[in-house]
């Protein structure tokens, strides 16, 4: 049996990547904060089309949360093999309007619960013949953006996160990647015009990705038993 845990995985990125894994017999625990309905939902949905599928509420920002959704996994599953750090938030102002609480909101949902997932989760990574951990960033965390210096911020620490741990965890076997994706069709870019969104990839000489191209690529970063890589989707 493999076990994949995917944060944030109600909505999005999360849901498609949950589908993914559970369709490739994968025993996927769906880590959810406030998206119950859409957790309840898409596990009914899975679970009926013959998947393994297991909820768990944690707000990830908050370690002793975190803490507790690993002790859950290893006293019920033993081991993980997959991780996907994909819980995020996104803020779009200018640098004289952000506030403080706003700042740790972001930092704390983006870089430090990527950062103790992926500590707790190293216990039970080990446990696996081949651990995997998959994070989430973004264009913007190998690339400045007006308005999102915040947001940048946090998606570049999760790229300095995923290189430093591919090389402290190969010798434990455990495989650390990273995704970057461009702009994705999911509710974090609704704010955006069709003529924004064909400008933004016109400027960049990227696509627009759909949630389900973006986990394919995080199910096969977890497969390819490579380690430090910054996948840049184009």
């Amino acid at each position: 049996m493999k076990i994949a845990l995917i944060t944030g995985g109600a909505r999005g990125i999360g849901a498609e990547t949950v589908k993914k894994f559970a369709k490739e017999q994968y025993t996927v625990i769906l880590n959810y904060r406030n998206s119950r309905v859409q957790a309840e939902q898409l596990q009914r949905e899975l679970v009926q089309g013959g998947c393994d599928v297991h909820l768990y509420c944690a707000d990830v920002s908050d370690v002793k949360q975190v803490s507790e959704m690993f002790a859950w996994v290893g006293r019920y599953f033993k081991k993980l093999d997959v991780l996907v750090n994909n819980a995020g938030v996104a803020l779009t102002k200018q640098l004289q309007d952000v506030t403080e609480s706003e700042f740790t909101h972001v930092i704390n949902t983006n870089a430090k619960a990527t950062f103790f997932c992926c500590q707790q989760a190293m216990p039970l990574l080990k446990n696996s013949e081949r651990g995997a951990i998959v994070n989430v960033s973004s264009i913007w965390g190998v690339e400045g953006a007006s308005c999102e210096s915040v947001y940048s911020m946090s998606k570049f620490a999760i790229v300095g996160l995923t290189k430093s741990l591919a090389e402290e965890l190969q010798p434990l076997n455990i495989t650390v990647n990273c995704v970057c994706p461009p702009i994705v069709l999911t509710d974090m870019c609704k704010h955006l015009t069709k003529q924004d969104i064909d400008e933004f990839c016109a400027e960049h000489n990227v696509k627009a990705y759909s949630p389900s191209e973006v986990a394919s690529d995080i199910y096969s970063l977890s497969q390819s038993g490579n380690t430090g890589i910054i996948f840049k989707e184009k």
